[in-house]
């Protein structure tokens, strides 16, 4: 198990090598060729090129940790540490030239989160955690308002899959989709969005931003009113239903508007 001593030290390790591929990143978004994968989903040479670069750096400096990412088979060694990489989270976005798209690391203990840096590169801001020691973007530490329901004008996300089972009459406030589970994790630490509802997130879409919500003082529960610790909510992945963050009183209110598409 990773002790609380060594979270700095892989922190820094992590967040350095999360820059350097958000630089590559920035330096190639308007030469990126797009291909369509099984699922109808944009996959780019520079997903591709970034997940082999941010392997070779984790399997070289953690030899006996398991590698996991969005476009290639686990490699590595059979530690119970994980770490999983989106290495372009929102590629339909960046295909588009919307900017909002991010590069994503995460560390998994066992089953727990424990370390999560995300980066979005058109912001140039670097959002980063590790477990017990508080949420941060660019230095400045993150703590999600709370308050015991929704103004009119509160950001709520959510993603096209969890559009396709919520029904969108029953929530609150304005609705967003911003194409990036990264982004939207990120978004809701830092109070740009009062909630955000996900489904159909895999490992590497929440590994990272687990971490950083619920540092930043977040809640999980799903549709049906499951409450989930964040090892729990890692657990569950794929997302298979839809499953709310955010701050505490928030998500309890959520919980009592937020039904599921076809009831009445």
């Amino acid at each position: 198990m990773t002790s609380p001593s060594e979270l700095p030290r892989l922190l820094d390790f992590v967040k350095d090598l999360t820059r350097e591929a958000a630089a590559i990143a920035l330096s190639r978004r308007d030469l990126v060729k797009p291909t369509e994968k099984s699922n109808l989903s944009y996959v780019t040479d520079l997903d591709q090129d970034l997940e082999q670069m941010i392997r070779g750096r984790l399997m070289e400096r953690f030899p006996d940790d398991r590698i996991t990412g969005e476009e290639y088979a686990p490699q590595g060694g059979g530690g119970p540490r994980r770490w999983s990489i989106d290495p372009i989270d929102g590629t339909g976005n960046l295909v588009h030239a919307l900017p909002l798209w991010a590069v994503s690391i995460g560390l998994v203990d066992g089953d727990e989160p424990i370390l999560g840096v995300i980066a979005i590169p058109p912001l140039g801001e670097l959002f980063w955690a590790t477990k017990g020691s508080g949420a941060f973007r660019d230095g400045e530490r993150l703590s999600a308002r709370d308050a015991d329901r929704f103004h009119d004008q509160d950001n709520v996300c959510v993603g096209t899959n969890a559009l396709r089972a919520v029904d969108p009459r029953s929530l609150p406030g304005r609705l967003r989709d911003l194409g990036s589970a990264c982004c939207e994790q990120s978004f809701v630490a830092c109070n740009r969005l009062q909630a955000t509802i996900l489904m159909g997130e895999h490992p590497h879409d929440v590994a990272a931003g687990i971490v950083i919500t619920s540092e930043a003082g977040c809640a999980y529960a799903t549709l049906d009113g499951k409450r989930l610790s964040p090892a729990q909510m890692f657990r569950q992945t794929p997302v298979a239903t839809p499953t709310l963050v955010a701050a505490p009183k928030r998500l309890e209110a959520l919980l009592k508007l937020a039904r599921p598409l076809g009831i009445a």
